[in-house]
Protein backbone atom coordinates (compact mmCIF):
# COMPACT_ATOMS: atom_id res chain seq x y z
CA UNK A 1 0.00 0.00 0.00
CA UNK A 2 2.73 2.43 0.73
CA UNK A 3 4.54 1.22 -1.94
CA UNK A 4 1.44 2.42 -4.22
CA UNK A 5 1.13 5.52 -2.84
CA UNK A 6 4.44 6.20 -3.39
CA UNK A 7 4.75 5.30 -6.92
CA UNK A 8 1.53 7.11 -7.37
CA UNK A 9 2.92 10.65 -6.05
CA UNK A 10 5.90 10.27 -7.72
CA UNK A 11 3.71 10.07 -10.92
CA UNK A 12 1.97 13.11 -9.88
CA UNK A 13 5.02 15.02 -9.75
CA UNK A 14 6.35 13.66 -13.19
CA UNK A 15 3.49 14.96 -14.81
CA UNK A 16 3.83 18.29 -12.91
CA UNK A 17 7.48 18.92 -13.74
CA UNK A 18 6.62 18.05 -17.78
CA UNK A 19 3.35 20.48 -17.50
CA UNK A 20 5.73 23.15 -15.67
CA UNK A 21 8.70 22.63 -18.28
CA UNK A 22 6.08 22.84 -21.52
CA UNK A 23 4.79 26.44 -20.01
CA UNK A 24 8.43 27.78 -19.30
CA UNK A 25 9.34 26.29 -23.18
CA UNK A 26 6.09 28.30 -24.01
CA UNK A 27 6.84 31.05 -22.55
CA UNK A 28 10.12 31.23 -23.81
CA UNK A 29 8.95 30.86 -26.21
CA UNK A 30 6.78 34.11 -26.72
CA UNK A 31 8.83 36.00 -25.70
CA UNK A 32 11.41 35.23 -28.80
CA UNK A 33 8.64 35.75 -31.06
CA UNK A 34 7.24 38.77 -29.41
CA UNK A 35 8.84 41.78 -30.96
CA UNK A 36 8.13 39.69 -34.59
CA UNK A 37 4.51 38.80 -33.70
CA UNK A 38 2.87 41.69 -35.98
CA UNK A 39 3.49 44.96 -37.48
CA UNK A 40 2.24 46.62 -34.52
CA UNK A 41 4.84 44.50 -32.54
CA UNK A 42 7.58 45.39 -33.95
CA UNK A 43 6.39 48.82 -33.64
CA UNK A 44 6.08 48.99 -29.43
CA UNK A 45 9.72 47.19 -29.34
CA UNK A 46 10.64 49.93 -31.65
CA UNK A 47 9.52 52.30 -28.73
CA UNK A 48 13.05 52.43 -26.87
CA UNK A 49 15.14 52.80 -29.89
CA UNK A 50 12.55 56.09 -30.79
CA UNK A 51 13.50 57.22 -27.43
CA UNK A 52 17.27 57.33 -27.44
CA UNK A 53 16.94 58.74 -30.88
CA UNK A 54 14.85 61.57 -29.91
CA UNK A 55 17.40 62.63 -27.25
CA UNK A 56 19.81 63.88 -29.80
CA UNK A 57 17.20 64.80 -32.77
CA UNK A 58 17.04 67.82 -34.73
CA UNK A 59 15.03 70.38 -33.32
CA UNK A 60 12.06 71.21 -33.19
CA UNK A 61 11.53 67.12 -32.52
CA UNK A 62 7.86 66.29 -33.25
CA UNK A 63 6.12 63.15 -31.87
CA UNK A 64 3.41 61.87 -33.92
CA UNK A 65 1.35 60.30 -31.11
CA UNK A 66 -2.07 58.01 -31.61
CA UNK A 67 -3.43 54.70 -33.30
CA UNK A 68 -3.98 53.42 -36.69
CA UNK A 69 -5.68 56.63 -37.65
CA UNK A 70 -2.27 58.68 -37.73
CA UNK A 71 -0.38 55.69 -38.89
CA UNK A 72 -2.78 55.38 -42.06
CA UNK A 73 -3.01 59.20 -42.10
CA UNK A 74 0.50 61.17 -41.44
CA UNK A 75 3.27 60.92 -44.18
CA UNK A 76 6.64 61.77 -41.77
CA UNK A 77 9.05 62.03 -44.55
CA UNK A 78 6.42 64.82 -45.86
CA UNK A 79 5.62 66.18 -42.99
CA UNK A 80 9.02 66.56 -41.73
CA UNK A 81 9.98 67.89 -45.81
CA UNK A 82 7.15 70.81 -45.82
CA UNK A 83 7.93 71.63 -42.07
CA UNK A 84 11.55 72.14 -43.02
CA UNK A 85 10.91 74.35 -45.89
CA UNK A 86 8.36 76.86 -44.30
CA UNK A 87 10.39 77.34 -41.26
CA UNK A 88 13.47 77.66 -42.86
CA UNK A 89 15.07 75.17 -40.71
CA UNK A 90 15.43 71.41 -39.77
CA UNK A 91 13.08 69.62 -37.88
CA UNK A 92 12.38 65.91 -36.67
CA UNK A 93 9.59 63.67 -36.83
CA UNK A 94 9.12 60.60 -34.68
CA UNK A 95 5.84 58.23 -34.89
CA UNK A 96 4.10 56.54 -32.11
CA UNK A 97 1.31 54.91 -33.15
CA UNK A 98 0.16 51.67 -31.65
CA UNK A 99 -2.91 50.10 -33.43
CA UNK A 100 -6.19 50.46 -31.16
CA UNK A 101 -5.03 52.52 -28.50
CA UNK A 102 -6.67 55.77 -26.75
CA UNK A 103 -5.91 58.01 -24.10
CA UNK A 104 -5.38 55.18 -21.23
CA UNK A 105 -2.64 53.64 -23.09
CA UNK A 106 -1.07 57.02 -24.48
CA UNK A 107 -0.82 58.64 -21.02
CA UNK A 108 0.92 54.88 -19.75
CA UNK A 109 2.96 54.42 -22.94
CA UNK A 110 4.59 58.04 -22.84
CA UNK A 111 5.48 57.66 -19.13
CA UNK A 112 7.27 54.55 -19.38
CA UNK A 113 9.09 55.09 -22.96
CA UNK A 114 9.60 58.84 -22.78
CA UNK A 115 9.43 60.31 -19.70
CA UNK A 116 11.23 57.66 -17.41
CA UNK A 117 14.01 57.67 -19.92
CA UNK A 118 14.05 61.15 -20.00
CA UNK A 119 13.61 61.72 -24.03
CA UNK A 120 10.95 64.12 -24.54
CA UNK A 121 10.25 66.15 -27.84
CA UNK A 122 9.17 69.40 -28.08
CA UNK A 123 6.26 68.78 -29.57
CA UNK A 124 3.34 66.01 -29.14
CA UNK A 125 0.95 65.98 -32.11
CA UNK A 126 -2.07 63.91 -30.61
CA UNK A 127 -4.76 62.22 -33.30
CA UNK A 128 -8.19 60.95 -32.18
CA UNK A 129 -11.88 60.93 -32.67
CA UNK A 130 -14.45 61.09 -30.13
CA UNK A 131 -14.21 57.80 -28.49
CA UNK A 132 -10.09 57.69 -27.55
CA UNK A 133 -10.27 60.44 -25.08
CA UNK A 134 -12.90 59.76 -22.56
CA UNK A 135 -11.61 57.68 -19.18
CA UNK A 136 -15.12 55.14 -20.90
CA UNK A 137 -12.45 54.20 -23.73
CA UNK A 138 -12.30 50.56 -24.26
CA UNK A 139 -9.66 49.18 -21.49
CA UNK A 140 -7.53 46.36 -22.67
CA UNK A 141 -5.53 45.48 -19.59
CA UNK A 142 -3.59 42.47 -21.19
CA UNK A 143 -2.11 44.72 -23.97
CA UNK A 144 -1.62 47.85 -21.54
CA UNK A 145 0.47 46.19 -18.55
CA UNK A 146 2.45 44.16 -21.60
CA UNK A 147 2.96 46.52 -23.57
CA UNK A 148 2.81 50.06 -21.82
CA UNK A 149 3.66 49.62 -18.15
CA UNK A 150 7.34 49.60 -16.99
CA UNK A 151 8.00 48.13 -13.14
CA UNK A 152 7.51 51.88 -11.70
CA UNK A 153 3.97 52.81 -13.19
CA UNK A 154 2.35 49.24 -12.77
CA UNK A 155 0.90 49.85 -9.45
CA UNK A 156 -0.44 52.63 -10.70
CA UNK A 157 -1.85 51.40 -13.63
CA UNK A 158 -3.24 48.71 -11.20
CA UNK A 159 -5.23 50.51 -8.97
CA UNK A 160 -6.65 53.30 -11.08
CA UNK A 161 -7.16 50.83 -14.22
CA UNK A 162 -8.11 47.63 -12.53
CA UNK A 163 -11.67 47.75 -11.33
CA UNK A 164 -11.82 44.83 -10.19
CA UNK A 165 -9.60 41.62 -8.23
CA UNK A 166 -9.95 39.88 -11.27
CA UNK A 167 -8.67 42.76 -13.70
CA UNK A 168 -5.84 43.38 -11.52
CA UNK A 169 -4.78 39.81 -11.96
CA UNK A 170 -4.83 40.15 -15.20
CA UNK A 171 -3.05 43.21 -15.53
CA UNK A 172 -0.57 41.56 -13.37
CA UNK A 173 0.36 38.26 -14.89
CA UNK A 174 0.61 40.13 -18.42
CA UNK A 175 3.01 42.19 -17.32
CA UNK A 176 5.28 39.52 -16.20
CA UNK A 177 4.05 36.49 -19.07
CA UNK A 178 4.70 37.04 -22.44
CA UNK A 179 2.75 34.14 -23.05
CA UNK A 180 -0.45 35.34 -21.60
CA UNK A 181 -0.38 39.27 -22.02
CA UNK A 182 0.05 38.27 -26.17
CA UNK A 183 -2.76 35.75 -25.76
CA UNK A 184 -4.93 37.73 -27.54
CA UNK A 185 -2.42 38.08 -30.90
CA UNK A 186 -1.23 34.38 -30.48
CA UNK A 187 -5.38 33.59 -30.82
CA UNK A 188 -5.51 36.21 -33.99
CA UNK A 189 -2.53 35.09 -35.46
CA UNK A 190 -4.40 31.46 -35.63
CA UNK A 191 -7.83 32.27 -36.58
CA UNK A 192 -5.95 34.25 -39.77
CA UNK A 193 -4.66 31.01 -40.98
CA UNK A 194 -6.95 28.94 -40.59
CA UNK A 195 -10.22 31.22 -40.97
CA UNK A 196 -10.29 32.51 -44.43
CA UNK A 197 -10.61 36.58 -44.31
CA UNK A 198 -10.69 36.44 -41.00
CA UNK A 199 -8.54 39.70 -40.29
CA UNK A 200 -10.96 41.49 -42.88
CA UNK A 201 -14.27 40.57 -41.24
CA UNK A 202 -12.79 41.32 -38.38
CA UNK A 203 -11.16 45.06 -39.18
CA UNK A 204 -14.29 45.85 -40.70
CA UNK A 205 -16.69 45.00 -37.36
CA UNK A 206 -13.90 47.45 -35.40
CA UNK A 207 -14.32 49.96 -38.12
CA UNK A 208 -18.42 50.09 -37.61
CA UNK A 209 -17.96 49.47 -33.60
CA UNK A 210 -15.44 52.75 -33.44
CA UNK A 211 -18.20 54.73 -35.85
CA UNK A 212 -20.50 53.86 -33.77
CA UNK A 213 -18.74 54.60 -30.44
CA UNK A 214 -18.26 58.43 -31.94
CA UNK A 215 -21.35 59.15 -32.46
CA UNK A 216 -22.46 57.69 -29.64
CA UNK A 217 -22.99 60.50 -26.68
CA UNK A 218 -22.79 58.90 -23.27
CA UNK A 219 -21.72 60.65 -19.80
CA UNK A 220 -18.05 61.77 -19.93
CA UNK A 221 -15.25 61.90 -17.98
CA UNK A 222 -11.69 63.35 -18.99
CA UNK A 223 -9.47 62.95 -16.25
CA UNK A 224 -6.68 60.67 -18.40
CA UNK A 225 -6.81 63.49 -20.71
CA UNK A 226 -6.07 65.88 -18.05
CA UNK A 227 -2.83 63.24 -17.02
CA UNK A 228 -1.44 63.44 -19.65
CA UNK A 229 -1.68 67.22 -20.86
CA UNK A 230 -0.26 67.68 -17.15
CA UNK A 231 2.72 65.44 -17.27
CA UNK A 232 3.54 66.60 -21.11
CA UNK A 233 3.20 70.39 -19.58
CA UNK A 234 5.79 69.35 -16.76
CA UNK A 235 8.52 68.18 -19.47
CA UNK A 236 7.99 71.40 -21.02
CA UNK A 237 6.41 69.78 -24.20
CA UNK A 238 3.43 71.75 -26.25
CA UNK A 239 0.40 69.20 -27.30
CA UNK A 240 -1.55 69.85 -30.05
CA UNK A 241 -4.63 67.48 -30.05
CA UNK A 242 -6.42 67.21 -33.71
CA UNK A 243 -9.30 65.69 -34.06
CA UNK A 244 -9.20 63.48 -37.48
CA UNK A 245 -11.23 63.87 -40.75
CA UNK A 246 -14.06 60.66 -41.01
CA UNK A 247 -16.12 60.27 -43.96
CA UNK A 248 -19.12 61.78 -41.90
CA UNK A 249 -18.30 65.11 -39.78
CA UNK A 250 -18.63 64.06 -36.15
CA UNK A 251 -19.16 66.35 -32.81
CA UNK A 252 -16.28 66.94 -30.49
CA UNK A 253 -17.67 66.94 -27.22
CA UNK A 254 -17.43 70.83 -26.03
CA UNK A 255 -16.09 68.92 -22.25
CA UNK A 256 -13.22 67.89 -24.00
CA UNK A 257 -12.54 71.20 -25.76
CA UNK A 258 -12.39 72.43 -22.23
CA UNK A 259 -10.27 70.17 -20.80
CA UNK A 260 -7.24 69.97 -23.72
CA UNK A 261 -7.69 74.41 -23.63
CA UNK A 262 -7.80 74.43 -19.35
CA UNK A 263 -4.81 72.70 -19.27
CA UNK A 264 -2.59 74.50 -21.73
CA UNK A 265 -2.91 71.99 -24.74
CA UNK A 266 -4.25 73.60 -27.80
CA UNK A 267 -6.32 72.60 -30.80
CA UNK A 268 -5.60 71.77 -34.28
CA UNK A 269 -9.35 70.59 -35.88
CA UNK A 270 -8.74 68.28 -38.86
CA UNK A 271 -12.51 67.54 -38.68
CA UNK A 272 -13.03 69.02 -42.30
CA UNK A 273 -10.32 69.60 -44.67
CA UNK A 274 -10.89 71.22 -47.74
CA UNK A 275 -10.80 69.38 -50.97
CA UNK A 276 -11.13 65.91 -48.95
CA UNK A 277 -13.54 63.33 -49.70
CA UNK A 278 -15.22 60.12 -48.84
CA UNK A 279 -13.35 58.39 -51.76
CA UNK A 280 -9.71 59.52 -49.89
CA UNK A 281 -10.90 56.89 -47.15
CA UNK A 282 -9.90 53.35 -47.71
CA UNK A 283 -12.21 51.55 -45.60
CA UNK A 284 -14.68 54.23 -44.20
CA UNK A 285 -12.29 55.13 -41.17
CA UNK A 286 -8.63 55.30 -41.77
CA UNK A 287 -7.13 57.65 -44.71
CA UNK A 288 -6.10 56.07 -48.06
CA UNK A 289 -3.05 57.17 -49.96
CA UNK A 290 -4.73 60.91 -51.32
CA UNK A 291 -6.42 61.37 -47.87
CA UNK A 292 -2.50 60.78 -46.41
CA UNK A 293 -1.05 63.31 -48.47
CA UNK A 294 -4.05 65.92 -48.11
CA UNK A 295 -3.56 65.38 -44.14
CA UNK A 296 -0.37 65.35 -43.90
CA UNK A 297 0.17 69.09 -46.09
CA UNK A 298 -2.47 70.66 -43.55
CA UNK A 299 -1.20 69.46 -40.51
CA UNK A 300 2.37 70.42 -42.08
CA UNK A 301 1.05 73.70 -42.93
CA UNK A 302 -0.90 74.42 -39.39
CA UNK A 303 2.45 73.27 -36.91
CA UNK A 304 4.77 75.93 -39.31
CA UNK A 305 2.05 78.40 -38.52
CA UNK A 306 2.50 77.85 -35.15
CA UNK A 307 6.00 77.21 -34.91
CA UNK A 308 6.84 80.31 -36.76
CA UNK A 309 4.79 82.34 -34.33
CA UNK A 310 6.60 80.89 -31.62
CA UNK A 311 10.15 81.68 -32.99
CA UNK A 312 8.73 85.30 -34.36
CA UNK A 313 10.67 87.76 -32.04
CA UNK A 314 8.84 89.85 -29.79
CA UNK A 315 8.53 93.54 -31.15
Amino acid sequence: MNSSTSSFKHSEWKVLSVLAAAVLLLELLARILAPTLDYDRVHIHSFPMIAERMKVAEEPRIMILGNSLLMHGTDEKLLEKNISHTISSSCSISKVTPVGTAVRDWHYLYQTYFSQQEAHPDIVVIGFVAHHLPDQSELKMRRLARHFCSLKNLGDCLREEGSSFDSKAVGLLSHFSALYGDQPEHQWGVSSVTIPEFGRGVRKINNILDARQSASDPPRTYDKLTQLIRSLRKHGVKAYFVPMPQPRHWTLDPAAVAVIRENGAHLIDGRSIPGMVESEFSDGYHLAETGRTRFTRFLASRLSDELSTTAAPSP
